[in-house]
């Protein structure tokens, strides 16, 4: 029994050290990273930041800044990185790859890649989606039924009851694309737009400027449908506000991804960075993406709360009805989209 005692003593000392072992494998390690700013970067340093160095022992220096800030900072650090792991748009991913900024990344070096699904590997696996957020319909439920196709906005009977995204937002230019798709064009075929939008006009009840002011139209019946990003609508919706979501529409809905990328040059040991997108694929903190910010997850496995599940893609199903828009080829026609749309939604 004594032997039994010592044999038994020793391996829980083996276990305690490989414990130990495992918390503080990154000790003495620090990498640079740069993720958006206000309630995003406080929702990702609770959940990827602050468990990583907890579990690791490896310090995160965290920089703040939006896409295109993100883009301007790896640009101008070409010639001498600072920076190791950057998080933003997979515009940003884009961009960056063909300015030859970032590293393409070793998916096996991250074992839970093998469950992000493949519409969120950025840029033929220069990034990798962390978080997707979506472009689709909201509508007030005690008004109007769920549209079930985005032809349903030029009804008759929504005329002056639909809230139009501004062209200067993404919503709008990705809203372009779809009333093209709707009369036979496409992102390359952008003129089948213009007479869509034109017979659009008389249904607009104003252009979304203010979020505030958007979901007081559609709670009180003013408006009662919205092109927008849902997660703008949080705040309200869990205040009692009477607006819903669908992404049950015929021709599908858009989706953005939040990527993580590697800055090609970074000084930081890789095992760290690698470990530290790692962190940011999990179930767990791609759940608390979800529940702080309604960012719907991109790893097939992550559990979502139902109380939160109905205002995100988070399905396999939902994952394979996003429409993927050439984002680099959007961007390049921006300004064109832009000067169009003034010309045919004020004349």
């Amino acid at each position: 029994m004594k032997g039994v005692r010592l044999l038994t003593a020793a391996f829980g000392a083996i276990l305690l050290a490989a414990g130990a072992a495992q918390a503080g494998k990154f000790d003495g390690q620090t990498i640079r990273v740069q993720f958006w700013g206000g309630s995003d970067g406080l929702v990702l340093r609770k959940y990827v930041v602050e468990p990583f160095e907890r579990e690791t022992g490896a310090k995160i220096v965290v920089e703040e800044g939006n896409t295109s800030g993100s883009i301007a900072k790896v640009r101008a650090q070409m010639a001498d990185p600072q920076l190791d792991v950057i998080f933003l748009d997979d515009i940003g991913v884009l961009t960056l790859k063909s300015e030859g900024a970032l590293e393409r990344l070793d998916l096996a070096r991250m074992p839970n890649a093998a469950d992000i699904h493949p519409n969120y590997r950025v840029g033929d696996g220069y990034g990798i989606g962390i978080f997707n957020y979506i472009t689709t319909i909201l509508y007030n439920p005690d008004k109007v039924k769920a549209p079930t196709s985005w032809a349903d906005l030029w009804k008759p009977e929504l005329k002056g009851k639909v809230l139009s995204p501004k062209i200067t937002d993404t919503q709008g230019l990705l809203f372009t694309v779809m009333a093209a798709q709707l009369n036979g064009g496409n992102l390359d075929n952008l003129d089948a737009a213009w007479d869509k939008l034109t017979a659009f006009r008389p249904n607009i009840y104003s252009f979304i400027e203010n979020r505030a002011l958007a979901a007081e139209a559609l709670n009180n019946g003013d408006a009662v449908v919205a092109v927008d990003i849902p997660y703008y609508f949080k705040p309200y919706i869990e205040r009692g506000y009477k607006i819903a979501m669908t992404t049950d529409l015929k021709e599908g809905f858009f989706s953005i991804t939040g990527s993580a990328a590697l800055v090609k040059g970074g000084k930081g040991n890789k095992d760290v960075a690698y470990a530290f997108i790692n962190q940011a694929l999990t179930p767990s903190a791609q759940a608390g993406l979800a529940v702080d910010l309604w960012y719907g997850p991109t790893n097939a496995k992550t559990q979502v709360p139902d109380n939160v599940a109905k205002f995100m893609v988070h399905t396999v199903k939902q994952f394979e009805n996003a429409i993927q828009v050439d984002r680099l080829k959007l961007l390049d026609k921006r300004q064109s989209i832009i000067d169009k749309w003034n010309q045919t939604m004020t004349r």
